[in-house]
């Protein structure tokens, strides 16, 4: 669709009642920017510009387009006002000038599973893991928990780990 104002590139509901529409246009021919425009919606006997809009926006997607818009003002509005509760701990983070990391996820691999145990604290953060399992909590057997704590090599604590599961089938 295309008016005086541009070029139709967005548009939804603008209100709970479904009675107004909320069209967004493009001007790109002269200075680029957006135009709003409202239009009323009576869907028995629509006027031509809403006829219009329709034909690129049906019905049911001016409803998601609505729902979607609120779903996320609903989820800056949170934003803000967490924002709002701790703002001093953000600003004084922001501030400090610390770079956040980012650590790459790395892949699934038998490789990168071994390496597991390379790396002392990945390793220690495993056998923590392992022993808050609910099998592994509610074994009464020391020397095999005393063995897994023990454990030098992934595949050492995932073999001993299976002994777990391998007793609880038999059983």
């Amino acid at each position: 669709m295309k008016t005086r104002n541009g070029r139709l590139v967005e548009a939804r509901f603008a209100d709970v009642s479904f009675s107004m529409i909320r069209a967004c246009f493009k001007n790109y021919e002269e200075d680029g920017k957006f135009y709003i425009e409202m239009y009323s919606y009576n869907p028995d006997d629509p006027s031509k510009e809403v006829r219009e809009i329709l034909e690129e926006f049906p019905q049911y997607q001016l409803e998601k387009n609505y729902h979607d818009f609120n779903k996320s003002e609903e989820w800056k509005w949170r934003m803000y006002n967490t924002f709002l509760e701790r703002g001093d701990e953000i600003l004084a983070y922001i501030d400090s000038g610390i770079e956040p990391t980012i650590q790459e996820a790395k892949p699934i691999n038998l490789e990168n599973i071994v390496g597991i145990s390379d790396n002392a604290e990945d390793f220690f953060k495993l056998k923590l893991e392992i022993f808050e399992l609910q099998e592994v909590k509610s074994s009464k057997d020391r020397a095999w928990k005393a063995s897994m704590r023990k454990a030098t090599s992934t595949l050492e604590l995932l073999s001993l780990l299976n002994e777990v599961y391998q007793t609880s089938d038999s059983e």
